[in-house]
């Protein structure tokens, strides 16, 4: 039988052999035109992410700063913060029941500790939960202080009120002893301070309105004097 590659005299069908060679050359050609298409569309596609190269669409992939989104309202504790001394914060206490005299009687307890107490007073409104400290962007580090000493949720709210006084508004479901004793591991002096629950910097959160009116905080006063 006589190969297909070969005449009958034996000798190489050059006609098939040209065609080989030049289907060869072809698949070369394409080939290396998808290889400069692709490296083009890559370092394209780099100085468009880069802003180098103005892209065929206008929306950025870097999200612009002012313009970012999230659904959590936690504030992060100041990056390796520890407690604050409690003489230096100073804290108003506010009932959120109808049970009397709990505002005054928890702010016995943080005056043994030392903590500055503003004032005490009804709040405006019930509070159903437990404890709820609301606090400006310069209180951050004193509300995490205050909370420690709170036993069950202690829900942190950052509004944009000037100076570092903490409001703590005692709700419903708060009792006698969700008050931590003294002697609780995470009140020892030099503890980090943490979050409980996903956080943000105070730089991403949009703080909530402050009270028209806060009492002077003498610990503010202090600082300003000094």
């Amino acid at each position: 039988m006589v190969p297909v590659t070969e005449r009958a005299n034996g000798r190489p069908d050059a006609r098939r052999a040209q065609v080989r060679r030049h289907r060869r050359e072809r698949q070369i050609i394409v080939f290396g035109v998808l290889l400069i298409g692709v490296a083009f569309a890559a370092i394209f596609a780099a100085g468009v992410y880069k802003g180098e190269i103005a892209g065929p669409i206008s929306q950025p992939f870097v999200t612009p700063e002012g313009a970012f989104e999230s659904n959590v309202t936690l504030v992060c504790p100041p990056p390796s913060s520890t407690a604050m001394a409690h003489k230096n914060v100073g804290v108003r206490v506010l009932n959120g029941t109808g049970i009397s005299g709990l505002a005054g009687a928890v702010s016995t307890e943080l005056d043994d500790r030392n903590y500055v107490i503003v004032s005490t007073s009804n709040w405006s409104r019930t509070y159903q939960d437990n404890v709820r400290l609301y606090f400006g962007p310069d209180g951050i580090r004193q509300a995490y202080t205050v909370a420690r000493n709170f036993d069950g949720e202690v829900d942190m709210v950052l509004d944009n009120r000037e100076g570092s006084l903490v409001d703590v508004v005692l709700g419903e479901a708060y009792e006698s002893g969700n008050l931590r004793s003294e002697l609780d591991a995470e009140l020892a002096p030099g503890t980090s301070l943490t979050a409980n629950a996903e956080c943000l910097p105070a730089s991403l959160i949009t703080p909530e309105p402050a009270p028209r009116s806060l009492p002077d905080n003498p610990v503010d006063a202090e600082k300003a004097d000094g």
